[in-house]
């Protein structure tokens, strides 16, 4: 009877398929997947600064970045402060920024000034994708394909979970929405990174982190640090941003 049962546990060990591991994904290559021209992803976040008082959640963007046939082709970002006391107190304050090209137009924001009769956005003199405001929000943009290759190659893995470091002098010399967006010189404070990839391999949400004194305005005490999370949807999708009608834009020129 034993050795009946030993031979019929034998047999079922031996029909019983494999495991299989687990597939390496590439996180790199999907997104190149989703860069053709046109196609594009949406993306929300969150600035929160962390001080020993708690944390404040102080500016939230939303935007919309489509793809050309090298980067970004076209950007539409808009600001919205989320601490009146912060807002108040410092350049926190609406704004929206629309890029095509090299050329971004600004409605709203920090320095905006009276307008003549009828223009409602600002001609900027160089890309400014995040605008003025939006300059304090998120500095990483992963749906960046050189950023994120940067990401992943200083990151540790767990599952879909990426983490590490980045100073900013790497990230900006990596990254053109970096270079773009961070005002002042690079330098070698570190922004501590979680990346975490969604459905097919695609970057789904960001967390970074640091420390104020980093940032290139130098605000806040020691120990007082800056936080963004960035959800990031819609890979894939055709997406068109033109820019704001003639009409209503100001260049500078009467």
């Amino acid at each position: 009877m034993k050795q009946a049962v030993a031979a019929l546990l034998a047999g079922a060990f031996l029909l019983a398929p494999a495991p299989t591991a687990a597939a390496s994904s590439d996180p790199v290559a999907a997104l190149k997947s989703q860069t053709a021209v046109g196609k594009g992803v949406t993306f929300t976040d969150v600035s929160s600064f962390i001080e020993l008082s708690g944390t404040t959640k102080v500016m939230s963007r939303r935007g919309t970045l489509q793809y050309g046939k090298t980067g970004f082709a076209a950007t539409d970002v808009s600001i919205k402060p989320l601490s009146e006391e912060k807002a108040t107190s410092s350049l926190l304050v609406p704004e929206r920024v629309i890029t095509v090209g090299k050329s971004s137009y600004r409605k709203g924001g920090a320095f905006a000034g009276e307008l003549p009769k009828g223009k409602v956005w600002v001609k900027t003199r160089k890309p400014l994708p995040a605008g003025l405001v939006g300059s304090f929000g998120q500095p990483v943009n992963a749906a960046e394909v050189s950023t994120l290759k940067a990401l992943v190659s200083v990151a540790e893995r767990s599952g879909r979970i990426y983490t590490g470091s980045i100073t900013f002098a790497q990230l900006r010399k990596v990254s053109p929405w970096a270079r773009a967006t961070v005002f002042g010189g690079a330098n070698d404070d570190p922004i501590r990174f979680t990346l975490t990839l969604g459905a097919g391999d695609l970057p789904a949400k960001l967390v970074t982190t640091f420390q104020t004194r980093g940032h290139w305005l130098q605000y806040g005490a020691e120990g007082d640090e800056i936080s963004h999370n960035t959800v990031y949807k819609g890979w894939g999708k055709k997406y068109t941003i033109a820019a704001p009608p003639a009409s209503q834009i100001y260049t500078g020129k009467k």
